[in-house]
């Protein structure tokens, strides 16, 4: 009796032993799974809605640090976007928020001045087809304020100082590794780069403004 009541706790012990290790095993596949869930909840994220930090260079020569974040579609290009700009002008750090794929940021004369491009038909419509293409904002004290792109002082608009594409690393974005690689130059009758030639970003404009058979109107 007493062999068989130990061979019976054996095989007990045993099997209990194997419930826990199946438990264990169960356990760490769904931590695993969770884990595998998570980080593509994250890349998901990541992908629609990138962000960044970018050195910037002002016409005045100061480098500042900016945070940049968009909401963002393949298909689409930037939907919407949110820069972050800490400022002794701004009294503090404040928020550039628009629907564009900003350009610049700068200070002239103690002024704040930001812009940027808006991507196909509908930012256009929503800017009321801006007639350089480009739509500009000053700090008044209190927000961003749409502005006439040219009331920009002409220092502070002739060229992209704010990267205007997907920066996809998690590392700070330096002015270094801007001056050494820009975004590709896009466009096909017209081209567009660093390097800000109004006169195309205005036909530009007005090619826009075609497909929706109407005209640009906006400043």
């Amino acid at each position: 009796m007493n062999l068989l009541a130990e061979s019976g706790s054996g095989i007990f012990l045993i099997w209990m032993g194997s419930v826990k290790l199946k438990s264990m095993m169960g356990m760490a596949l769904l931590a695993a799974a969770a884990s595998v869930l998570a980080w593509s909840g994250w890349a998901l994220y990541r992908e629609r809605y990138p962000s960044w930090y970018e050195e910037v260079r002002l016409s005045d020569g100061r480098i500042i640090t900016i945070h940049q974040k968009r909401s963002y579609h393949s298909h689409y290009g930037t939907l919407q976007s949110w820069v972050t700009i800490n400022l002794p002008e701004l009294g503090g750090k404040r928020v550039w928020y628009s629907r564009l794929r900003p350009q610049r940021v700068d200070v002239v004369d103690g002024k704040v001045y930001v812009f940027g491009k808006p991507a196909g038909i509908t930012k256009n419509q929503y800017y009321r087809y801006p007639k350089n293409f480009m739509v500009g904002f000053v700090w008044n004290g209190a927000d961003f304020v749409r502005i006439p792109f040219l009331s920009i002082p002409e220092r502070a608009r002739e060229e992209e100082n704010v990267y205007p594409c997907i920066y996809t690393q998690l590392s700070l974005l330096t002015i270094q590794q801007k001056d050494m690689q820009w975004c590709p130059i896009t466009g096909d009758r017209w081209k567009f780069g660093k390097t800000i030639k109004l006169e195309d970003y205005q036909a530009l404009a007005n090619f826009y403004a075609g497909l929706d058979n109407g005209t640009t109107h906006s400043d």
